[in-house]
């Protein structure tokens, strides 16, 4: 008899992040709770991905190929359906402003690297809690 893995769908988080290393730690760390990501190397690949697929959260970085996380942010909250989900700018810039900037532009929250898993965690399960 074949049973279901997950009795309860978990949250589907987008991870958009350029650099293979850190992309796959932020995955391996998610997966600890049992979340499903779904990946881009960009902006331009993760609206197309979008397209075919509903996620809960978004971690974008916010310096990248293609289309950075600013207009990428943009982009997914002109979206219909997109204006509350959680979007967290995720980048390895500590500027006071950068942060502001990243709000500004529809970002919920904003996590420096390096930062630890619990971080990471904390961050997500709060959005994801505070959106259910």
């Amino acid at each position: 008899m074949n049973t279901p893995t997950h009795s309860v769908q978990q949250p589907t988080i987008m991870v958009i992040e350029n650099e293979v290393s850190n992309r796959l730690l932020i995955e391996r760390v998610l997966s600890t709770r049992g979340y499903r990501c779904i990946s881009a190397s960009n902006g331009r690949d993760a609206l197309e991905m979008l397209d075919k697929e509903h996620v809960n959260l978004v971690l974008t970085d916010l310096s990248m190929p293609v289309l950075d996380g600013y207009q990428t942010t943009q982009l997914i909250r002109a979206r219909p359906g997109m204006k509350d989900v959680p979007i967290v700018a995720v980048t390895a810039f500590a500027l006071n402003d950068e942060g502001e900037a990243a709000r500004q532009i529809g970002c919920t929250e904003y996590l420096t690297k390096p930062f630890k898993p619990r971080q990471l965690l904390e961050v997500v399960e709060r959005l994801l809690n505070r959106s259910a």
